[in-house]
């Protein structure tokens, strides 16, 4: 009994550090592409490889007229990028480790039904072996007939063209290199 809690709580470390890295890189990459970058706001204390969100991510959630209980709710979207300045969402990323992938979509459909604009893009971060689950969720009729068109990354490739991405990418739309469509 003790041996099998000790190998879920260490499962649940891996998990917690695995999804940690992924919001750094999505904070790095969006505060290298010159947006104000936040992460979740359970999420904002966190840290990845020394790395503290708090260093990256805007203190204090942006001012944005939606209901009580839509706004508590994109709070919790795991990472957003908003244009200097302003309260203009341009992108949301929602990290799915190990929670329901259709949790996420929820929180990216609320965000979209609720912002004025049809610019930003909404993305779900999920491991390599989940793109399956993504995919099928991604094509169920209520949420292919939907307004929000939303994209998948998968860890293996946000890793690997971070630093690409910081380096090389003018705006948001750099994330379409590596991001995928459901069609």
């Amino acid at each position: 009994l003790i041996e099998k809690r000790h190998q879920e709580s260490q499962k649940e470390t891996e998990d917690n550090q695995l999804h940690n890295e992924m919001q750094y890189h999505l904070l790095k990459i969006g505060s290298s592409l010159g947006y104000d970058v936040i992460a979740a706001s359970n999420d904002r204390s966190r840290s990845w490889n020394g790395n503290k969100f708090s260093f990256i991510s805007l203190a204090d959630f942006p001012p944005l007229d939606l209901d009580k209980e839509v706004l508590n709710t994109v709070k919790l979207i795991d990472v957003l990028w908003f244009n200097k300045g302003t309260s203009e969402v341009v992108a949301a990323f929602e990290v799915e480790k190990s929670t329901s992938i259709y949790s996420g979509i929820l929180r990216l459909t609320d965000l979209s039904c609720s912002v004025v604009s049809n610019e930003e893009v909404f993305y779900l971060v999920v491991p390599d072996h989940r793109e399956k689950d993504v995919i099928m969720q991604l094509s169920r009729p209520s949420i292919r007939r939907g307004n929000t068109q939303m994209k998948y990354i998968c860890f293996s490739e946000l890793r690997q063209h971070c630093d690409a991405l910081c380096k090389f990418g003018n705006d948001h739309s750099v994330m379409q290199k590596i991001a995928r469509i459901c069609v």
